[in-house]
């Protein structure tokens, strides 16, 4: 009985992997995926169910989006480029690195290459081309671009700004609140954009000394995050605000358009740069570049390079590392524990 109940399991599961397209679950009932009957789109269906997100998958919706981003960009190509997947060549693959090499940079290259890999090495795998065409794809020696240098005292105004970007007139004192919150925490807590957009009220945690943030960062890896009096103080304005204007959401950073829904990237990054112009700034800055000031000045402050990892939540300390390469342009940098106050 048991064991019918997994088969029953399976099969539901099988079903949501390949959709309402027969076609799919046929092509894996051999000894090799049989490609051979399915359309270029329907090929992309079947990599993405067996070899990205398999049934057994536990990917982060992260890891998601990026794939989806990646695939649709391959699959763009393909249609628009070539013959089609079948009749791919050697030189629809040095094309596909020349049009990736001019519109990205070598990081974001290097993973649409990589997907493209992916692909490449599953139609081989499962006899639909003949030759491994993957080996042709090599990543471009570019340079990384400069890093623009931290300017303190700028991204501190930058942070301020943040609430003068509101145009809209209705509940536009909320509206303020919120982007102040969401500026100031941006500059004292070096979080991921995608992190303070994930953050909620509940999120907010205090012990004997100090409040501080319950964070989840990439992988799921949590961490704690101290809290300033300030941003405690703002948070606790913007709750009492949206009680008071009728607004209810979990999140600090509510979007206005979607009931119980934070703020898209898209939202944060058009918020950060209308905050740039707004000090005069005409070099466009993104989120992230608040992190980045954070995580130098806690190294410049004489924090221990294992001890920023950990509040960052870097995988890795040779990440941490890379952030002491601007501290040579830094001068006059208090000795606090925490870089603002």
């Amino acid at each position: 009985m048991e064991i019918k109940k997994k088969q029953q399991a399976f099969e539901v599961a099988l079903r949501e992997l390949t959709g309402a397209n027969p076609k799919l679950a046929e092509a894996l009932k051999k000894d090799h995926i049989d490609l051979d009957t399915l359309t270029d789109i329907e090929v992309i269906e079947l990599f993405w169910a067996t070899e990205l997100f398999p049934i057994y998958a536990d990917k982060s919706p992260h890891t998601r989006r990026a794939y989806k981003q990646d695939l649709e960009f391959v699959l763009s190509f393909m249609m628009t480029k070539t013959e089609g997947l079948k009749r791919l060549t050697v030189l629809d693959i040095h094309r596909y690195l020349f049009d990736v090499n001019e519109q990205y940079s070598p990081r974001t290259a290097q993973r649409k290459n990589n997907m493209l890999k992916r692909l490449l090495t599953y139609l081989h795998i499962n006899n639909y081309h003949q030759h491994n065409l993957a080996f042709h794809v090599k990543n471009q020696k570019r340079p990384e671009p400069l890093r623009r240098e931290v300017d303190f005292e700028e991204i501190e105004r930058i942070a301020e700004s943040f609430r003068y970007t509101v145009q809209r007139a209705q509940k536009k004192e909320l509206m303020e609140l919120r982007n102040e919150t969401i500026g100031y925490l941006l500059l004292t807590t070096g979080m991921r954009a995608a992190e303070l957009l994930s953050i909620k009220f509940t999120d907010v945690k205090r012990n004997q000394h100090s409040f501080y943030l319950e964070v989840k960062g990439k992988r799921d890896k949590w961490r704690r995050i101290p809290l300033t009096e300030k941003a405690n103080h703002l948070v606790s304005r913007l709750q009492a605000l949206m009680m008071i204007e009728g607004v209810s959401s979990p999140f600090i950073a509510f979007s206005t358009k979607k009931a119980n829904k934070a703020l898209t990237y898209e939202s944060l990054r058009l918020m950060t740069h209308q905050a740039v112009d707004h000090v005069a700034n005409e070099e466009k800055s993104p989120p992230h570049w608040f992190r980045r000031a954070y995580i130098t000045k806690l190294l410049a402050n004489g924090n221990s390079l294992i001890e920023v990892m950990q509040l960052a939540g870097h995988e890795s300390i040779n990440t941490t590392n890379e952030y002491l390469q601007t501290l040579s342009h830094l001068s006059n940098i208090s000795n606090a524990n925490l870089p603002y106050k």
